[in-house]
């Protein structure tokens, strides 16, 4: 489900840079195993967003601690 409350921009995480190893592309991008944040806040891929029938990011199915990086993907915090 999408919220229509809830702006999808408050779900992206704007990352510093990336770090280990390369897991996979996504849109012709590669998909970085841990991505670290403007603070230093470590996270690690855990999968693509969904999309409702209309394109719109459904940010109501992320998990507690998941957050959204362009383009689509999804991270979690890193422990």
């Amino acid at each position: 489900m999408v919220s229509r409350n809830v702006p999808h921009e408050y779900f992206l995480l704007h990352i510093a840079k990336a770090e280990g190893p390369v897991v996979g592309h996504f849109r012709g991008k590669p998909i970085s195993a841990v991505v670290i944040d403007r603070n230093g806040g470590r996270y690690r891929f855990v999968g693509v967003a969904a999309r409702d029938g209309r394109g719109r990011l459904d940010v109501m199915s992320l998990k507690q601690g998941e957050w959204i990086i362009a383009p689509d993907l999804v991270y979690t915090e890193a422990a």
